[in-house]
């Protein structure tokens, strides 16, 4: 359980979108499985987030504005975020 919430995770959920479910989880503090559900979801959808089904999982999830305005670059840096902060949530739970 992430009862006191890892520094390191906190200053990595800052590059997200305050607005999107996985910054949220991430301060406050939820278990370590449902960081990386939320965290491989969201990957998962930054993957084509052209594909209707994927826009509207992140549009769910918090992402709505800043799709907006998402260039490539973004995009790769923000599966780059979420691959970070569902490894590390992983390390973190198996500790």
């Amino acid at each position: 359980m992430n009862s006191k919430g890892n520094p390191i995770l906190v200053e990595m959920a800052g590059q997200l979108p305050q607005a999107s479910t996985l910054y949220q989880l991430v301060m406050t503090t939820v278990d370590y499985s449902t960081i990386i559900n939320q965290a491989k979801e969201d990957f998962y959808s930054f993957a084509d987030p052209h594909n209707d089904t994927n826009s509207a999982t992140l549009k769910k999830n918090g992402y709505g504005d800043w799709l907006v305005d998402m260039e490539e670059e973004d995009r790769l840096r923000m599966c780059g975020v979420l691959q970070m902060l569902a490894d590390l949530s992983q390390e973190l739970s198996e500790e």
